[in-house]
């Protein structure tokens, strides 16, 4: 198979690609066959920029025998922008949605009797409550949050007797 792409397409390929190095490997420590087989396929498309003279985007590090991203490609990419996006978007979405269902099951008697409801039934009663924590979250981020211990340093419940 031949792929043409035209230097700002090969560019904006190498966005792409930096993009699905950072989700694919940029949280592990270790690599597994998985990141091995994206890994040997991104360091290909790298190598195409040094055979095609566009050494300012991706350089070869000789103390691990990898292609790597420049400071220049590093500095000019639209990739970590678009990570950074992602990423807070994915928080708020995350923590809005743990939230909601939390207190959802509170208001339906428990994990069990809200997954026992119809999609339909779970929405009416997650929608208004997840509302209500966008809202909360779009007016003052993470100000208003607060931590209640449950634990008593990490040992377990608190339990509380009387005399």
């Amino acid at each position: 198979m031949n792929i043409e792409l035209s230097t700002k397409e090969y560019r904006d390929l190498l966005d792409i690609l930096h993009i699905a190095d950072v989700v694919l490997s940029g949280h592990r420590r270790e690599k597994n066959i998985r990141s091995k087989l994206h890994h040997d396929l991104l360091q290909k498309l790298y190598a195409l920029a040094h055979d095609g003279g566009l050494e300012r985007w991706i350089g070869y590090n000789e103390h691990v025998n990898t292609y790597v991203p420049t400071a220049e490609f590093e500095e000019n990419s639209i990739a970590h922008v678009a990570i950074d996006e992602f990423v807070d978007h994915l928080f708020w979405d995350q923590l809005i949605g743990r939230l909601a269902t939390r207190d959802a099951a509170l208001v339906a008697g428990g994990v069990d009797r809200l997954n026992a409801l119809s999609d339909s039934d779970r929405q009416v009663l997650e929608g208004p409550i997840r509302q209500r924590y966008v809202q909360e979250f779009s007016t003052n981020g993470v100000g208003s949050l607060e931590l209640v211990e449950r634990f008593n340093m990490g040992v377990g419940p608190q339990v509380r007797t009387s005399d």
